[in-house]
C-alpha cells in the first residue's frame, strides 16, 4: 500500500499538531498535492518547499520542520533523508602529531565524497548561495557537473572567474555555505568550498584554463599581488589586456604566501595558482616598490593607460602601551612572515598573543608548532565575539592553545631588558559597537599580573598606503584606505583600488571579488575613452 504525503503529516500530528499544521500550509503554498507517493517526493519537491521554510519560519522553526520531516519520511521508506545527509571526508592529522609539524592539518578531500556531498544540492530556485558568495560563484551549476564528475568542465567553469579555487577551497570564509538552504534548515550546508578543494587540487591543470580575448594595444599596470591583484591581472589578461604586476616583495602572492601559515595554505598551492596566470601572459615584476623604486607618475607615463593598485593592509597597528620596546615583544605579521620564510625556526617558554581574529590564532598555533612551553591567547572580548574563523579556533584548542577571555594588557613588564611579566585588566562587555559587537569596559581595580617570555600583538593591521606621495592626488580616508567610488575609481583618473588598501583588513573572498569587479570597470572604462 502507497504512503502519501499526507501520512505523513498525520505521523507528525500524533506528536506535533501545530508543527503538522505549519508543514501543511508549506505544502499547500509550494502546490505540493498531499496524495502525493512518498517514493515520488523528489529533491526538486522538497527544494521548493525548503526555500518556501528558510523564507518565512524562524530558526527553530526552520530545525523542528526539517528534523520532523526528514524523520517522517524514513520512516515512510523515503531514501531522500540519506541523499540529504553529509558526506564530505576531509583527511585531517591528529593534534598530536600536526603540534609537531607544519604540513597541512587537512591533508585530503576526497573525491569521491565531494561527488556525493554536491548530489545534496537541492538546485534552489532562487540560489542563496550565489546571492552571498561576494564573487557571484556558480555555485549549482558547478556542483552539478561535480554531481555528474564531469570535473574538468566543472573547473574550466571556475577558472572563468578566477585563478585560485585551491587557494577558496582552503581559506574562504564560506559566505556561500553560511546562506546555503538546506544548512539553514539542517544546520549542516553542503560543503561548498571542501567540494572546491578536493576538485581544484585534482583537476587545476593548463589545459583547463580559458584562451586570453584578441590581444589589445593597452597596457594596464597592477600594483601588488595578492588576492585582488593577481585575480585583478588574470581577468585583464583573459579580457585581452597586457598586463604587468609590480610587486615591492621578492616572491608573488602577497598576505597569502607570505604570512598564511603552511599547515593552511601551502606555499606549493599559491605558486602552482600563480604559474597558471604567468602561462595566460601575466608579467610579474618583484622586488620593485611603486613610490620608491619607480614613481606612480613614471608609470603612467611608460604608458600605462589604467593602473590598478592592491597593495593590502599589511601595516601592523600598535597596541600603545609601555614596554613594548623590550626583547620579546613582537607584532603577529613580522613573526608570521619570518617563520614562513625560514628565518625563525624556535620559541621558548611562555607564550602570550594578543587578538581574536586569524592573525593570532594563526601566531598562537605557529608558535606551538615552535616550541613553546605553553601558548595562550588574550582577548578583550568573550568567544562570540572573536572575529577568527569559528573551525580556526577549534582546531587551536584541539592543538592545546589556550584563551583568556575578556582581558587586555596594559603594560609589558621587562627584566634586565627582556620582557618576564605582562599587566592586565579584565574586561566586561558594554553595549555594541558600530560593527555589532559590544564595546570591552575595563573593570576598574581588576589588575593582574601573568609571566610571560614573549609577547606576540594580532591586533588589527592598516592599510598599506604609505607609499602614496601627496603629488599622486589619491586621495585618502581618515583611516589611511585609498578612497574610491562604486566603479573602483580613484580620485585621479585611470587609477583604481581595490583590496585590504580600501578596505582595511577584511577576507580573501571579499578581495577576490574586489580583483573580478575592478577588472571589468577598467575594462569599461578603456572602452569609453576608445583607445
Amino acid at each position: 500500500m502507497k504512503k502519501t504525503l499526507q501520512d505523513l503529516l498525520l505521523k507528525i500530528k500524533d506528536e506535533n499538531p501545530s508543527l503538522a499544521g505549519l508543514i501543511q500550509d508549506l505544502l499547500e503554498k509550494a502546490s505540493i498535492p498531499l496524495q502525493l507517493d512518498i517514493t515520488s517526493f523528489r529533491v526538486e519537491d522538497f527544494s521548493r518547499l525548503a526555500e518556501l521554510a528558510v523564507r518565512e519560519l524562524s530558526e527553530d522553526e526552520r530545525r523542528n520542520f526539517y528534523e520532523a520531516f526528514m524523520k517522517g519520511l524514513s520512516s515512510l521508506g523515503s531514501d531522500l533523508p540519506k541523499q540529504l545527509e553529509e558526506k564530505i571526508l576531509e583527511k585531517r592529522l591528529p593534534p598530536e602529531k600536526r603540534v609537531h609539524s607544519f604540513e597541512e592539518v587537512v591533508y585530503d578531500v576526497d573525491l569521491k565524497s565531494a561527488v556525493h556531498e554536491a548530489s545534496r544540492c537541492l538546485r534552489c530556485k532562487t540560489p542563496r548561495c550565489v546571492e552571498a558568495c561576494p564573487l557571484s560563484f556558480p555555485v549549482p551549476s558547478f556542483l552539478s557537473l561535480v554531481a555528474q564528475e564531469k570535473f574538468d568542465l566543472a573547473m574550466k567553469l571556475a577558472l572563468r572567474l578566477m585563478p585560485s579555487l585551491r587557494t577558496c577551497g582552503r581559506i574562504c570564509v564560506a559566505y556561500c555555505e553560511k546562506a546555503c538552504t538546506l544548512g539553514q534548515l539542517s544546520g549542516k550546508p553542503v560543503r561548498i568550498r571542501a567540494i572546491k578543494r578536493a576538485v581544484a587540487d585534482r583537476y587545476l591543470k593548463p589545459e583547463n584554463l580559458p584562451k586570453p580575448a584578441e590581444e589589445k594595444n593597452i597596457k594596464v599596470a597592477v600594483i601588488g599581488s595578492g588576492p585582488a591583484g593577481l585575480t585583478a591581472a588574470y581577468r585583464l589578461r583573459l579580457l585581452g589586456y597586457p598586463v604587468e604586476v609590480f610587486e615591492a616583495k621578492s616572491v608573488i602572492g602577497g598576505e597569502l604566501i607570505r604570512r598564511i601559515p603552511e599547515f593552511r595554505l601551502p606555499s606549493k598551492i599559491v605558486e602552482r595558482e600563480v604559474d597558471l596566470v604567468k602561462r595566460l601572459g601575466v608579467r610579474f615584476k618583484t622586488g620593485i616598490c611603486v613610490g620608491e623604486d619607480i614613481d606612480l607618475n613614471d608609470l603612467m607615463k611608460q604608458g600605462y593607460a589604467a593602473i590598478f593598485i592592491a597593495t593590502g593592509a599589511g601595516v601592523s597597528r600598535s597596541p600603545g602601551i609601555p614596554g613594548l620596546d623590550l626583547d620579546g615583544v613582537e607584532m603577529a605579521l613580522t613573526f608570521l612572515e619570518e617563520v614562513k620564510f625560514g628565518k625563525r625556526r624556535s620559541i621558548d617558554g611562555i607564550v602570550w598573543v594578543v587578538g581574536g581574529g586569524n592573525v593570532a590564532v594563526d601566531a598562537a598555533r605557529t608558535a606551538l608548532r615552535l616550541g613553546a612551553k605553553s601558548v595562550k591567547i588574550m582577548y578583550r572580548r568573550t568567544r562570540s565575539e572573536m572575529p577568527a574563523f569559528h573551525e580556526e579556533v577549534e582546531e587551536a584548542l584541539r592543538e592545546g592553545v589556550e584563551i583568556e577571555f575578556l582581558t587586555q594588557p596594559v603594560e609589558i613588564i621587562g627584566e634586565g631588558g627582556r620582557v618576564r611579566r605582562v599587566k592586565c585588566i579584565r574586561m566586561k562587555l558594554g553595549e555594541p559597537g558600530p560593527d555589532g559587537r559590544r564595546r570591552p569596559i575595563p573593570i576598574e581595580g581588576s589588575e593582574f599580573e601573568v609571566e610571560a617570555d614573549h609577547v606576540i600583538f594580532a591586533i588589527g593591521e592598516e592599510p598599506e598606503s604609505g607609499w602614496i606621495k601627496e603629488e599622486y592626488d589619491i586621495e585618502l580616508t581618515n583611516r589611511k584606505a585609498i578612497k574610491i567610488d562604486s566603479r573602483f575609481r580613484t580620485s585621479r583618473d585611470g587609477v583604481f583600488a581595490g583590496g585590504d588598501v580600501v578596505r582595511g583588513p577584511s577576507d580573501y573572498a571579499l578581495a577576490v571579488a574586489d580583483g573580478i569587479k575592478a577588472a571589468n570597470e577598467i575594462d569599461r572604462y578603456l572602452k569609453s575613452r576608445n583607445l
